[in-house]
């Protein structure tokens, strides 16, 4: 019985050498055939429309070849069905460019979509993205968004059958839009953007806000969309379970993730998640950094990292930390004896024959040394670029530009005199380009000045994709799904004769 489970197991892989060696090369020709098809049509559309189209006013709207399109941002151009040419108009509006509310005759549109219980012949803008018949009223955002509605399979289906048949293309992105469940009147919102109210309710993207005070709404520090009045927190149109301590603010990773957190209670928030409670307060570590995927945050019992691909908070480890931590700049930080860097890089781990396996981000916490005898001796481009530091007769440079500006390490040790002389000066210098960017790599590519290493303490790792025979299997689905529609095709255009 052993034998024959071996047996198996052996056609097992030699299936597998087989589809990697032989199928994989087949597919991913196909695929790309029907890849670069496809990329090629869609350009020929964009093209043309752009270029031969009518741009009806400031709006998304073109007309083409007797027809009209909506331009949907990330998606390309989409036939507005059914509209009628000669009475199509745009909706006047508080916004003054890319407009994505129309009438005709016959119907109202938000981007390409029709809305049936709106009254084109009676239809005019609120103010902030709303839009009322007066007896139905909408909101309509100005700004593309990913149709949760189409769920990825579909899409694929969708993608493929119009790439064979130039049909109906998958919307992949809409302008969202939303009906207030109410019958009052409502009234823009002056202060905030995509508010409205009807006197005794505020809106958000036309949804109600529970509790909210119309007096004292407003943004934490004007960023993302977290909101708070006088009492009450909110994420979008949802209220947190906090309060508000008059301490709040808005930390970030950027390019990355942004969190809430309330310096006076260590609370901490990603959109309505709740980093759990009986680890709070937290500290963070890394905010505005450009040499991390993750942020840090220090608490009693533990140093935490939010996992963006989970979207969960994970442990590291016990809490290094001599007493509380200090941070030096973005990406430096010490606590009462040693000092700390945080450093960010990509890892891909291959299977065989070179098949990417998996894509994991890294953000070290990285010890090195101890904090006395670190003297700051200025900002370099009012600390945009980074700093000049001195300790035991040697230049440092600490660097605040990250990985997004191909700054690969934060703490360098300057190894030229000339280097370390102009860095000085500029040090001096309230002149806000002194030093730019690309002098900073140019110093380091003709290394005249080098990176230092550490301990790493800690590893926030995320991994962004992974699996083994993922692509085949992927790469397989689609040409699986192409398969059913072609036959689906054959099947209708034989019942046509």
């Amino acid at each position: 019985m052993k034998n024959d489970l071996n047996v198996i197991e052996d056609k097992n892989i030699d299936y597998n050498n087989i589809v990697l060696k032989i199928g994989l090369p087949l597919i991913v020709l196909l695929a790309c055939i029907f890849f670069l098809y496809s990329m090629a049509q869609h350009d020929g559309d964009y093209t043309v429309i752009s270029n031969q189209g009518q741009r009806i006013e400031q709006s998304i709207y073109y007309k083409y070849d007797g027809k009209v399109y909506a331009m949907i941002p990330s998606g390309g151009y989409y036939q507005v069905e059914g509209a009628d040419t000669i009475t199509f108009k745009v909706v006047d509006t508080d916004i003054t460019y890319n407009k994505c509310v129309a009438v005709d005759k016959n119907n109202v549109y938000f981007g390409n979509k029709i809305i049936r219980d709106l009254n084109p012949k009676a239809i005019y803008s609120i103010g902030n993205g709303y839009f009322s018949d007066g007896k139905s009223t909408y909101f309509c955002s100005n700004q593309s968004e990913r149709n949760t509605d189409l769920s990825w399979p579909m899409e694929v289906i969708q993608s493929m059958e119009y790439i064979v048949s130039k049909d109906k293309k998958p919307q992949s992105y809409i302008y969202p839009y939303q009906k207030l469940a109410t019958k009052r009147s409502i009234k823009k919102f002056d202060r905030l953007i995509y508010f409205a109210t009807d006197g005794k309710n505020l809106y958000y993207k036309g949804k109600p806000l529970k509790n909210a005070d119309v007096n004292t709404i407003r943004t934490v520090l004007d960023k993302g969309e977290f909101y708070c009045d006088v009492k009450n927190v909110y994420f979008k149109d949802e209220i947190l379970p906090i309060k508000n301590s008059g301490q709040l603010e808005i930390v970030e990773i950027p390019q990355e993730d942004y969190f809430l957190y309330d310096r006076k209670t260590g609370e901490v928030f990603n959109g309505t998640y709740r980093f759990d409670e009986k680890y709070a307060p937290y500290q963070v570590i890394g905010n505005n950094s450009g040499h991390a995927y993750s942020m840090l945050f220090a608490a009693k019992d533990g140093v935490f990292y939010y996992n963006s691909k989970t979207g969960k908070l994970d442990r590291m480890g016990d809490n290094p930390f001599k007493g509380k931590v200090k941070a030096l700049s973005d990406n430096i930080f010490c606590d009462e004896e040693n000092m700390y860097y945080l450093k960010a890089y990509e890892e891909i781990r291959y299977a065989k024959h070179r098949i990417p396996k998996l894509l994991i981000y890294h953000t070290h916490l990285v010890s090195f040394g101890k904090k006395t005898g670190w003297e700051k001796i200025g900002d370099l481009s009012q600390g945009i670029v980074g700093s000049l530091w001195y300790k035991n007769g040697l230049y440092y440079y600490f660097d605040n530009l990250g990985k997004s500006q191909l700054v690969n390490d934060t703490v360098y040790k300057i190894t030229d005199k000339s280097v370390a002389n102009e860095l000085l000066a500029s040090s001096k210098d309230k002149e806000p380009n002194r030093i730019s960017v690309e002098r900073i790599r140019k110093i380091i590519a003709d290394k005249k000045m080098e990176p230092i290493s550490g301990d790493t303490i800690f590893d926030a790792s995320v991994t962004i994709f992974g699996s083994k025979y993922r692509i085949v299997r992927v790469i397989g689905i689609l040409v699986i799904t192409l398969l059913i529609i072609l036959g689906r095709r054959h099947y209708w255009n034989s019942r046509k004769y």
